[in-house]
């Protein structure tokens, strides 16, 4: 009885085994590139599965593939704008490594003639041409931005940036550390400003401007 057991192991094992070796004996490295039909330019992120098995891969940004298949396998190559192609790896190799490229033609669609109108008439068209208000161009933009009212609007209206703040802060610190323990000069006691603001005034810089 342990003898007819032995031997049922045995020729489990030696079949397991030769199973095992054709296995791996029918398996190559398929590599490759995946090109256009048009100019032969790369083909990148090619989809490629083998027909008929739960396996593939793709192609990588310069249109080369690399990937274990049996002999006889039927690859199933496809990328949207192209054919598919196909390509069936021969059973009468003789080593384990195998190179091809695979050439993808383009699928050119043809659509009929489609005439786009915008306007149901050329009198609507004509009336929309007319009563249309167009973008400012930049010009018009750059004009409108030097105006003296947008100007003195931005300046009254700006608040003064970080570095603004600390000039203005230390001036006053040195103001107060130049008058300190004395009374600090008004400038309507100035001479020279009253100089100043009569000469303004006769050259009429207070006159109000078209």
């Amino acid at each position: 009885m342990k003898r007819a057991i032995y031997t049922t192991m045995l020729i489990f094992i030696l079949f397991g085994n030769n199973l095992v070796a054709q296995t791996h004996q029918n398996k190559i490295l398929l590599t490759g590139v995946v090109v256009t039909g048009e100019d032969l330019t790369p083909l990148p992120y090619t989809n490629i599965i083998v027909v008929n098995e739960n396996t593939g891969t793709s192609t990588n940004e310069k249109g080369y593939f690399s990937f274990n298949a049996e002999r006889n396998d039927t690859i199933l190559f496809s990328a949207i704008g192209f054919k598919n192609g196909e390509f069936i790896v021969p059973g009468d190799l003789l080593g384990n490594h195998y190179s091809i490229v695979q050439i993808m033609t383009n699928d050119t669609v043809y659509l009929r003639e489609t005439i786009i109108f915008p306007w149901k008439s050329y009198d609507e068209f004509g009336e929309e041409l007319v009563t249309m208000h167009p973008p400012p161009t930049d010009d018009d933009r750059a004009k409108n931005n030097l105006e003296q009212a947008q100007l003195y609007e931005r300046f009254t209206n700006i608040y003064m940036d970080g570095e603004a703040n600390y000039k203005y802060q230390q001036q006053l610190y040195s103001e107060k550390a130049y008058f300190g323990g004395q009374i600090p000069p008004y400038q309507i006691f100035n001479a020279f400003a009253w100089i100043e603001f009569v000469n303004s005034w006769k050259r009429g810089d207070y006159k109000k401007k078209d």
